[in-house]
């Protein structure tokens, strides 16, 4: 499976991707979107996939025009993006996350 394949297929379940967004996820990556996809590149075709995300939350969640339509699920692309992001140790942009600190030394 090519690059370009894979990462519509990784998609697909949120909504349709461009094939300008698909260019732009390739090369602003370095990668080639006609190579196949191997052990070796796919946690760069992963973390490609991941600084991508942002962008696509900033974009309305559906589009109706003249009987053409086309959504974003955005909670799960957010989940998706949370998931990568802790995967692959990329800082998460989108998501809160909350943490406990020890305070004891301050009493």
């Amino acid at each position: 499976m090519t690059i370009n394949d894979y990462i519509k297929q990784k998609f697909q379940s949120f909504g349709n991707l461009s094939e300008a967004d698909l260019l732009d996820i390739v090369v602003s990556n370095g990668l080639n979107g006609e190579d196949e996809v191997t052990e070796g590149n796919i946690e760069s075709v992963s973390i490609a996939i991941a600084k991508f995300i942002p962008s696509l939350l900033a974009r309305p969640k559906s589009i109706n025009e003249s009987g053409f339509s086309i959504s974003w699920d955005m909670d799960a692309l957010k989940e998706y993006y949370a998931y990568l992001c802790n995967k692959y140790e990329i800082e998460d942009e989108l998501n809160e996350i909350s943490s406990i600190s020890d305070a004891s030394d301050l009493w």
